[in-house]
């Protein structure tokens, strides 16, 4: 019998994995032994279960345990390095039958990563991409540049921007990798006392090299503008080896998986210096993963919370999460702390399953998905602290706020990359029509808020500018940007160039509207909201929040749709003035 016992929860035991030479079969063979937490000394394994019907035998004790085929090729690989030596390996190491047992196990998740001697994060095989990265890391990553002897300027240049071009596309095929994406790697990664150590095959490399280097690279990249041998044949063979597809990298869903690398390469040294994440961040890095099991959206970032916030979550996998995801949207609209709110206003809601609305599910949040409110939301919030009260049978959730109008017209905004700017355009000149006003730039609900990265620039005149020159077809846009003079730098535009600035705007356009809707109310508000908008809806503010919201009015009571960015009132001054102005009644929202 592989596990004779319950671990004692008392004695804070564990079990620990020890890895022997393969036997006569070819089987990786190891044994379990369980010592106590504080006495133990192993290398905690970081990876991703993947399919756990498929799976192929390991053997345990000399009993065959079906490890999951990524769980076997991890060993296997790990097996010359490790002999001899402990691992703790979650899915062998914890009884995962016992419901007891994980529910006693799981809140140690925190301190088994943090107390480990080191951290191996198991990426898979190697490929073609890993391959590149060896060679780049084996470089000096001051220089970008390929053997340019000979060459012209302009050819130098040329080979200097492919060569950015190709790593580019190398990143994004080791983002691509699942384990970027699960939830349970983002303690294990973050509480490791040493340097984690990345394993592909048999290469292996530190986190803080790895992403030294991906940081050089981006700032290189990101100097580059749009047009820059971006569509090169060298470039597009080497995207199509790495399996990069162009329409599913840019489309909201999937959203931009080098944004998790930026997020990661300051994250670790962040948390390294206060030690636990505030609740609001921590149910913001759940956006974008995935997890089998719908507790572990709260349960995986255990180990991150304060000590406090942690006697808010009791483990339990034989309870409802639905209970569970509703006492963290509580606490995030009752936190006394602003950020609970603004990640309130960023959520993805959903009405299906016949809960409240306002519980959100917190395992289909997006970071980047036309439902969420990222991109949407304003700086600030107005009239903060919300009031928030419940109905007498504790099922209605009721907010104050002002009616901004009832939604007359929506129209949806085209989703790809190509094309956006000219959709855009058209709905623009329609959306103007309907609502009657004569307004000359929207400029501002679509690239206002840049995911908190500060502005574009500091010169807005410029950036309205050249927001119309976008929206205007006849424009020859195209031959401007890859001539000379779009190229070259412009005090006017913060020393960057006429190609870089459209193309910035271009992306934070895209970012903040594609796959969602262009809305316009009874009283001529022109604003994006979320794809499910209709006419009908209401768009109200509710104090305390960082957005405008979609309310649909039902049987007594309201559901949300989602937020909005509304021209003229993306900040809570506009906001004031406007329910001054126009004598706006507060009333109370019935959220069900």
């Amino acid at each position: 019998m592989l596990y004779p016992r319950r671990l004692d929860a008392d004695s804070r035991e564990i079990r620990t994995l020890t890895l022997a030479s393969h036997d006569a079969n070819g089987l990786v063979a190891c044994c379990l032994n369980t010592v106590r937490l504080d006495e133990a000394s192993y290398t905690a394994l970081s990876y991703v279960w993947g399919d756990p019907t498929a799976t192929k035998p390991i053997l345990v004790d000399g009993g065959k345990f079906q490890a999951t085929v990524n769980l076997e090729l991890a060993l296997r690989n790990l097996s010359n390095d490790f002999v001899g030596k402990a691992l703790w390996v979650d899915a062998v190491c914890i009884n995962q039958q016992d419901v007891a047992e994980k529910n006693q196990q799981v809140p140690l998740m925190g301190e088994l990563y943090s107390r480990a001697n080191g951290v191996v994060i198991w990426l898979g095989e190697e490929d073609p991409a890993i391959e590149m990265l060896m060679e780049g890391l084996a470089e000096d990553p001051r220089s970008l540049q390929a053997d340019v002897e000979g060459m012209g300027a302009a050819k130098i240049i040329e080979r200097h921007e492919v060569g950015i071009r190709k790593r580019e596309a190398m990143f994004m095929a080791i983002a691509q990798r699942p384990w970027w994406k699960r939830v349970w790697v983002v303690q294990e990664a973050l509480l490791a006392q040493e340097d984690p150590i990345f394993r592909c095959g048999r290469q292996a490399f530190s986190w803080s090299c790895f992403f030294a280097f991906f940081l050089a690279h981006h700032k290189k990249a990101e100097a580059l503008s749009s047009t820059s041998s971006e569509r090169s044949p060298e470039v597009t063979e080497w995207r199509q080896r790495l399996g990069i597809d162009d329409a599913e990298h840019y489309k909201h869903g999937v959203g931009n998986d080098l944004m998790t690398f930026s997020v990661y390469a300051t994250v670790r040294n962040d948390f390294q210096q206060v030690s636990q994440v505030p609740l609001p961040a921590v149910v913001a890095l759940g956006f974008d993963r995935a997890a089998s099991v719908p507790h572990d959206y709260i349960y995986g970032f255990l180990g991150l919370m304060s000590e406090n916030d942690r006697t808010l979550v009791n483990v339990d996998y034989n309870t409802s999460h639905w209970d569970l995801y509703r006492a963290f949207a509580e606490e995030l609209l009752a936190s006394e702390d602003k950020e609970g709110s603004k990640v309130f206003s960023t959520l993805c809601f959903s009405s299906v399953g016949g809960r409240p609305s306002w519980v959100p599910d917190f395992g289909h949040q997006s970071m980047l998905g036309p439902q969420s409110g990222m991109f949407l939301t304003m700086d600030g919030c107005w009239r903060f602290p919300p009031a928030v009260w419940f109905s007498d049978d504790n099922e209605v959730l009721m907010l104050a706020g002002v009616l901004l109008g009832d939604i007359t017209w929506t129209c949806n905004i085209q989703g790809s990359q190509d094309g956006l700017m000219s959709n855009i355009s058209g709905l623009a000149k329609l959306a103007r029509g309907v609502a009657g006003t004569g307004e000359p730039s929207l400029r501002r609900i679509f690239t206002g808020n840049n995911g908190g990265r500060g502005p574009l620039l500091d010169n807005e005149a410029e950036l309205d500018r050249w927001w119309e020159v976008l929206m205007d077809d006849a424009f020859p846009l195209r031959a401007l940007l890859s001539s000379e003079a779009g190229q070259k730098p412009r005090e006017e535009l913060d020393g960057s160039s006429i190609s870089t600035t459209c193309s910035r705007l271009a992306a934070t356009a895209l970012m903040a509207s594609a796959g969602r809707s262009l809305l316009v109310t009874i009283n001529g508000h022109i604003g994006i909201g979320v794809p499910e908008s209709q006419p009908g809806d209401l768009l109200v503010y509710l104090y305390g929040t960082f957005a405008p919201f979609v309310l649909r009015p039902v049987a007594g009571h309201y559901i949300i749709i989602g937020v909005a960015r509304v021209a003229g009132l993306e900040d809570a001054a506009s906001l004031e003035r406007y329910c001054t102005e126009h004598l706006l009644v507060e009333a109370t929202f019935r959220l069900g």
